[in-house]
């Protein structure tokens, strides 16, 4: 009988492409010790998952981003939407011994039941359609600016209890270290 944890699962969506979702999971995995991460591509035909250290690591690849963070095992999900859900749970399976896993994409959070969703946003930007599905169960909003500007385009569709942080992701900084905080505290992690 394992009396192991379950793994810790934070999905990180975005409302639009180029939002910061790569940095926000770089961040993520720089501050959380122990944990992997999951990068998903949607492709139209084929469905893998490679843990192939050579493809993973190589330069300019949002994989090699996440191993240069920290994390202890990288996967890539390519898939096509419905294949998915059975595909997850083979990367999952391979994430065994993990406290955790930042998994990055909006396809997935359809597919998972993480401990957190966060959804980034840039004010002023067209919110995808998936985004807005995301939008109404996240736990964590993400305004990729430190300025105030005008809200995103959400009203209504963010859950109440959703906590909202601004943080300029390409400077990381804002209310970074709350952000962390608040994560750490919800995850349990020290």
């Amino acid at each position: 009988m394992s009396t192991a944890e379950p793994l810790k699962i934070i999905s990180v969506a975005g409302a639009h492409s180029s939002v910061g979702k790569t940095t926000l999971c770089t961040i993520l995995l720089k501050s959380l010790k122990g944990f992997g991460a999951i990068k998903f591509t949607k492709t139209p035909l084929y469905a893998s998952v490679t843990d192939d250290i050579s493809i993973l690591d190589q330069k300019g690849k949002d994989t090699a981003l996440f191993l240069g963070s920290g994390a202890q095992k990288v996967l890539w999900i390519q898939s096509p939407y419905h294949e998915l859900g059975d595909i997850i749970k083979i990367a999952l399976g391979k994430m065994s011994g993990l406290k955790g896993v930042v998994v990055e994409g909006n396809s997935p959070v359809d597919f998972l039941n993480p401990h957190l969703i966060l959804l980034i946003i840039k004010p002023d930007a067209e919110i995808k359609p998936s985004a807005v599905r995301i939008s109404k169960k996240a736990d964590i909003i993400i305004i990729n600016s430190e300025k105030r500007a005008n809200e995103p385009g959400l009203a209504g569709t963010v859950p109440k209890n959703a906590k909202v942080f601004r943080i300029d992701l390409n400077k990381k900084r804002g209310e970074l270290d709350e952000f962390l905080c608040f994560v750490k505290e919800r995850i349990g992690s020290e």
